[in-house]
């Protein structure tokens, strides 16, 4: 595998789980108070990471083994020159930076194929260039491009804001997005990222993508408790048996272990984020941890989503359905023979909810091994359903879509007509696998996403003429002139502002 990959995400780099960072600061070195939680350093400790020849090159590698992982700083501030000039040299230090981070020999983690490099927008919060963030955007996006086209390095943008995303989307759009993955998964991202535009996606999210962050698969999970507690299964063929009898040996601890295994991470994947990012007001998940709730918080900017049946949904807001149970909930969780047997009786309502999702919506699987008895039991249900329908010349569309990290040959048939089968990737080894799954969940939150900075001014440099830049202006107009008024021009003003009219900066 040649060459990387710049990604783009919204969220926090605090929060993401990637291999070094890049941290903004300024020629004299004064790192953010907002940086120094995820760099995991003291306050009083951050003027120790300066580089040595910081002065010099203004650019670096941080000096401290305290870390939680590797971090380079560049000087991203404006100084007394002309705008152009100026944002020339930050860029020329951040591709320092970079270039340094390919050649440090860090090894990927986390199952990742290559390293994973996050950093922000730089330069637009107090660097002085936010009247001209447009500009930053497609300079960012040039210089991470290069880098990443001469070096085996994947580079991940994480937007802090809204209508930061939207225009790295859009500058990565109008310069050609094309990721290294088969014609067939592009063109059903692309279709995907319609359907998402249009409201009609839900997702299930399965173990899989957890994985990614670094959390064991289900099967993987029962033999790291029993190995911790030293309970044997060695002759306990089926996964639902092995928990079963963990259970029995564990008592009342057992609901705890399940729960101290699936916390241990706190970092969310970068698919975490893609998906999160498909703005999904209904989610599914057979995963105990929060980190996908996580994930779509940052994105939100409200802190993790309502979890059912813990929390109580919220009008316009979207929700996480945890079929499974919550590492909150210990004594909660499924996962043994027994719990599946009395699923239905115990989780009725949670099943219906599952089940007008795949009549209502166009289901989404990501991370799923489409093996969980309680899911197949509710799909094949509402197929049955479905069946007995009243006739219809025209075939019924698909439930939803399979995106599965690899071609599995019999789980493709056996979905056949109900659900769209689309493997990600074509190589060998898992790590690359998962790479080409976030490559394609890349490109559909690229198409998928909305135009959050169109009418924002400091984003006028990327619109594409002079024509666009002048309607720009005239919906900041009608904006200003409709924002007060009542009845249906609320609604009018409430899109402006969605589309970045009317925004403080």
């Amino acid at each position: 595998m040649g060459g990387g990959h710049l990604f783009v995400i919204e969220g926090r780099i605090g929060n993401l789980d990637c291999d070094a960072v890049v941290v903004p600061t300024d020629r004299d070195f004064v790192v953010e108070p907002a940086w120094h939680r995820g760099l995991g350093v003291r306050s009083d400790a951050v003027g120790g990471l300066e580089p040595s020849d910081w002065a010099q090159r203004r650019f670096g590698r941080g000096r401290s083994s305290e870390l939680v992982q590797p971090a380079w700083f560049v000087d991203v501030v404006r100084g007394g020159g002309e705008v152009g000039s100026e944002l020339t040299a930050v860029m020329d230090r951040l591709r320092g930076a970079l270039e340094e981070i390919a050649a440090a020999g860090l090894e990927p983690g986390a199952g990742r194929a290559k390293v994973l490099v996050a950093l922000p927008t730089v330069g637009t919060g107090g660097g002085g260039f936010g009247d001209v963030t447009g500009t930053v955007v497609d300079e960012q996006l040039a210089t991470c491009q290069g880098v990443v086209a001469r070096h085996d390095l994947d580079v991940v943008v994480v937007a802090a804001t809204g209508s930061d995303y939207t225009a790295f989307q859009s500058a990565r759009l109008a310069r050609g997005l094309d990721p290294d993955i088969a014609d067939d998964v592009a063109a059903a991202a692309r279709a995907l990222a319609e359907r998402a535009r249009r409201g009609e996606l839900a997702l299930f999210v399965g173990a899989g993508v957890s994985m990614a962050a670094g959390l064991p698969s289900w099967e993987a999970l029962i033999t790291s408790i029993a190995e911790r507690h030293g309970v044997d299964l060695t002759d306990v063929a089926s996964p639902l048996d092995r928990a079963e009898l963990l259970r029995r040996e564990l008592g009342a601890d057992f609901g705890a272990a399940v729960a101290q295994e699936a916390s241990r991470v706190d970092r969310y994947a970068i698919t975490h984020s893609l998906l999160a990012a498909l703005g999904c007001s209904e989610v599914v998940t057979t995963n105990y941890d929060g980190l996908y709730e996580l994930a779509a918080g940052d994105v939100e900017g409200t802190g993790p989503l309502p979890v059912l049946p813990y929390d109580e949904p919220r009008s316009g807001r979207p929700w996480v359905l945890k079929m499974h149970g919550d590492v909150r909930d210990p004594a909660g969780i499924v996962l043994t023979r027994s719990d599946f047997v009395r699923y239905d009786s115990r989780s009725g309502p949670m099943g219906s909810v599952v089940q007008a999702l795949l009549l209502t919506r166009h289901l989404l699987v990501v991370g799923a091994s489409l093996t969980d008895d309680n899911f197949l039991r509710l799909a094949h249900e509402v197929i049955d359903f479905r069946r007995h329908g009243p006739p219809d010349d025209e075939p019924r569309p698909p439930l939803g879509t399979v995106l599965d990290r690899r071609h599995v040959a019999g789980k493709a048939r056996l979905w056949e007509g109900i659900l769209d089968y689309v493997a990600a990737s074509d190589r060998e080894h898992p790590e690359e696998q998962s790479r080409d799954l976030a490559l394609a969940l890349d490109l559909l939150a690229a198409h998928a996403a909305g135009n959050a900075h169109l009418l924002d001014p400091r984003y006028d440099d990327l619109l594409a003429s002079d024509e666009e830049r002048e309607a720009a202006r005239l919906g900041r107009q009608l904006h200003e002139r409709v924002r007060r008024l009542e009845g249906g021009w609320e609604a009018l003003a409430r899109t402006l502002r969605r589309l970045g009219a009317g925004r403080d900066h």
